[in-house]
């Protein structure tokens, strides 16, 4: 019994007399531990003004290849909603964010003659595959700066990918049907996301701190912020196009 005491105090003993600086450190990573997981939420709504747009409508009968019908295709109504060209993305000012060495790939169709998705929100370094879905020759090419590259013109179901190494709108065409037009939007930044079909938007999960708070559409100018995201304090936010 007196022996485990004894060794009970030496534990206490050396306990007390570790060096102040390894106290410190110790602390302090503990409190970065904390700070890690301390996360909050941006949540809140996008209005655009009415469209005064008539839904178009396109036939896949320019530059048709081998594989295509003798026919001409139906005419096709693409219904899409109008907060699908809005992209929400939170950009860390006190701090670098996390980002993933390789990105995982995203893939943007050529469908109806018409970019699929007409904007996707990409990390700087992703790469993004084109798929040709139509049963006619497409081309994709951009001239944005740092962005450029053409594919050169493929047939129905060919894949090219292409990595996106500058951020920033790369605004992408085919040079065969002049109505295509798409934008991919590369980000330094892990948390974006574009609204629903309501124009409801949240994004999780973004360590506290401050943050520059940005939305884009290609139609509008681009609408900033500065905001402060705490843990377990919503931050609610919303923004209006075409005032």
């Amino acid at each position: 019994m007196k022996s485990n005491r004894y060794h009970l105090v030496l534990t206490l003993v050396a306990g007390l007399c570790l060096h102040p600086g390894a106290l410190s450190a110790q602390t302090g990573a503990a409190a970065r531990t904390e700070a890690a997981v301390r996360t909050g939420v941006i949540a809140g709504a996008v209005l655009l003004p009415p469209s005064r747009k008539k839904q178009r409508t396109f036939r896949g009968s320019l530059y048709r290849n081998r594989l295509a019908p003798d026919r001409s295709d139906p005419a096709v109504v693409v219904r899409r909603s109008p907060y699908d060209d809005i992209v929400i993305s939170a950009h860390p000012i006190d701090f670098d964010p996390p980002m993933e060495a390789t990105p995982t790939a995203a893939r943007m169709d050529q469908k109806m003659a018409q970019f699929q998705p007409r904007v996707l929100p990409v990390r700087v370094g992703a790469r993004v595959e084109f798929v040709n879905q139509d049963r006619f020759y497409h081309n994709v090419f951009s001239l944005s700066p740092g962005s450029k590259f053409d594919i050169g013109r493929k047939p129905t179901g060919v894949v090219v990918d292409h990595r996106f190494e500058v951020t920033g709108a790369v605004e992408v065409f085919c040079d065969i049907h002049p109505q295509m037009k798409a934008t991919l939007l590369v980000l330094d930044t892990p948390w974006f996301a574009q609204p629903d079909s309501t124009g409801s938007f949240r994004l999780d999960g973004l360590p506290e701190g401050r943050y520059r708070l940005h939305a884009y559409h290609p139609e509008h100018d681009d609408l900033e912020r500065e905001i402060v995201v705490e843990s377990g304090v919503p931050v609610t936010q919303s923004f209006v196009f075409g005032r």
